[in-house]
């Protein structure tokens, strides 16, 4: 008997999921408006973190950009500029140096204000086989790839919690779920 209850419960949902999805494909949801957004991407200097910088600059939103490398950051505020984006503010930043990512934060808070969409993009890979990582760059991959979305979310959810405001993204790779095989390189 409790096969026939599960066997629909899974039919009823299928079917009640599917005709959602047919009425979303005539009628679509609006999208979010993000005009006039605070945005902070890490890991802008390149990438995943540029592309976003230029697509949130066509959509009118307030651009943030941290990453370590001023020379790639200046280049995506250019671009985002170019695209758009009326106000972008680049910043470097050591996103796995806590001290750093409360001082910017700090800093971004009193010249652009408070952040409503944090993107945690930045991250790191060596390339290398395990046993061929030198210990401080296994250390720094930690700090970047999972420690400074701690940091960054402690920096910048409060004033959302209090605003009942904003959004957090946390970029993250399948690799963070099945191993892969030398995908260990600085990118």
């Amino acid at each position: 008997m409790d096969v026939i209850v599960d066997i629909s419960v899974v039919l009823g949902k299928f079917l009640y999921y599917f005709l959602e999805s047919l009425v979303y494909k005539i009628i679509p949801k609006t999208k979010k408006n993000v005009a006039g957004e605070i945005v902070l991407i890490t890991g802008a200097g390149s990438g995943l973190g540029r592309q976003l910088a230029i697509r949130f600059a066509r959509l009118g939103a307030i651009l943030v950009l941290w990453d370590i490398n001023q020379e790639g950051n200046t280049e995506t505020c250019r671009l985002a500029k170019e695209n758009g984006g009326e106000k972008v503010f680049p910043y470097t930043c050591d996103c796995s140096n806590r001290q750093e990512v409360y001082r910017v934060a700090d800093q971004v808070r009193k010249e652009v204000g408070d952040v409503t969409i944090l993107i945690n993009n930045a991250g790191i890979v060596t390339g290398k086989f395990l046993l061929d990582i030198p210990d401080h760059m296994v250390e720094k991959s930690f700090l970047v790839n999972a420690i400074s979305h701690f940091w960054t979310c402690k920096a910048f959810l409060p004033a959302m919690i209090k605003a009942n405001h904003g959004h957090l993204v946390c970029i993250s790779s399948i690799a963070g779920v099945f191993g892969i095989n030398g995908l260990s390189g600085e990118y």
